[in-house]
């Protein structure tokens, strides 16, 4: 059981980075030269994306380490 639990963990945070990386490239990557050109980019610069990095760094530390968890608990190791 503690098995599948950790692999719930590491599919979400996964989803979680991917997703958050999509974002910065195609959202946020075509997004911020308008917003820049129209003197609005403040909003997306100070607020939005200091969050959106956040949330991309602890999902990618999560998946990374569940994912070592997971490794180890299955029995294949980190080093086999």
């Amino acid at each position: 059981m503690e098995l599948v639990i950790d692999r719930w963990l590491h599919v979400l945070a996964g989803i979680t980075w991917i997703g958050l990386l999509y974002y910065f490239n195609l959202v946020q990557a075509v997004a911020l030269p308008k917003a820049k050109a129209d003197n609005t980019a403040a909003g997306i610069t100070k607020h939005i994306a200091p969050l959106a990095l956040l949330w991309f760094r602890w999902a990618a530390l999560a998946t990374w380490l569940s994912g070592a968890y997971y490794l180890e608990r299955s029995g294949i190791g980190l080093g086999n």
